[in-house]
């Protein structure tokens, strides 16, 4: 389970709902098209034996304390560290989009 310091939430809640509304304040355009384009297979994000290494790189990158911080962090990143933290952010946001449409029905 990723820990995020309470101090951190808001800004959490703030990112993941600007993304719910197609403004994305950590990743630019063409890095979306890069790393989502580029994907082998949306399963691996949740694949056991990578499941470890995504739950401590989301868990670095969420507490970095600024949306500035955390793209200096992403940008330092390899490109499959990217890869795999986008595509883990993006499925944190569909599921967000999903529940908040059945609390609606």
């Amino acid at each position: 389970m990723v820990h995020i310091d309470d101090s951190q939430v808001e800004e959490i809640k703030y990112i993941i709902s600007q993304s719910m509304n197609g403004l994305h304040v950590l990743f630019d355009n063409d890095t979306i098209k890069k790393f989502l384009n580029n994907s082998d297979s949306e399963d691996e994000i949740f694949d056991e034996r990578k499941s470890r290494d995504t739950e401590k790189l989301v868990e670095r990158f969420m507490s970095t304390p600024t949306i500035t911080g955390k793209k200096i962090l992403f940008q330092g990143l390899n490109d499959s560290e990217k890869a795999l933290l986008i595509k883990t952010y993006f499925s944190i946001v569909e599921n967000n989009i999903l529940n908040s449409r059945r609390l609606v029905n």
